[in-house]
């Protein structure tokens, strides 16, 4: 419901309202509803309740400087260790989510972007990298959510794709660490223009 956009930022969470319109009980409701708080997608605000996180523009500049700097050393570190097969991997991973787009299936497009990028920090092996960004995933997906509601993003990342598996193809670390670089770069500017425009939803 988070990445649908069924709860926008700022809703609180009715604990009653929520269990009843999911047909479960309270008390897993509350468990994810704690998870989610403790991964950044949820703030507790004292004899208020839970609400879904409102991004401001520096919590967005400051976790996409972080993916960029992660996503760029998993760039660097991964493409030594890159073999023809997991090229073809790549490469069936990015056809289905140009397939999605096509199909207008925002959700599945989703799917296939963050299924890229995490086949690529997979590969280098380094678990103080994956860790790292794996406690960051469901923030990652939020901003990603959001930067996808505006179609201009969604073409423009379906074409950065292909060039940045063209990089790996090529062994070309150089390029493809600048390329996945200027892809982070763009969905962070797009999210930041939206909540400056006050249309983060929009």
């Amino acid at each position: 419901m988070l990445f649908s956009g069924d709860l926008p930022m700022g809703t609180q969470l009715d604990e009653r309202e929520l269990s009843q319109k999911l047909g479960v009980s309270r008390t897993p409701l509350r468990e994810a509803i704690t998870t989610l708080a403790r991964e950044g997608l949820v703030q507790y605000a004292p004899y208020s309740g839970n609400f879904v996180k409102e991004w401001d523009v520096k919590q967005v500049e400051d976790l996409y400087i972080v993916r960029r700097a992660l996503e760029v050393l998993a760039i660097q570190l991964a493409i030594p260790k890159l073999s023809n097969e997991d090229i073809d991997k790549i490469h069936a991973i990015v056809s289905k989510a140009g397939r999605a787009l096509d199909e207008n299936d925002l959700l599945a497009f989703a799917k296939f972007d963050s299924q890229f990028h995490e086949f690529i920090v997979q590969k280098t092996g380094n678990e103080t990298l994956i860790d790292s960004l794996k406690r960051l995933s469901l923030q990652i997906q939020m901003i990603r959510t959001i930067a996808n509601r505006d179609p201009e993003v969604v073409h423009r990342t379906s074409y950065e794709r292909p060039r940045i598996l063209e990089a790996l193809k090529n062994r070309d670390v150089e390029s493809a660490a600048q390329l996945m670089a200027d892809h982070i770069d763009g969905v962070r500017k797009a999210v930041v223009s939206q909540i400056l425009k006050g249309e983060p939803y929009a």
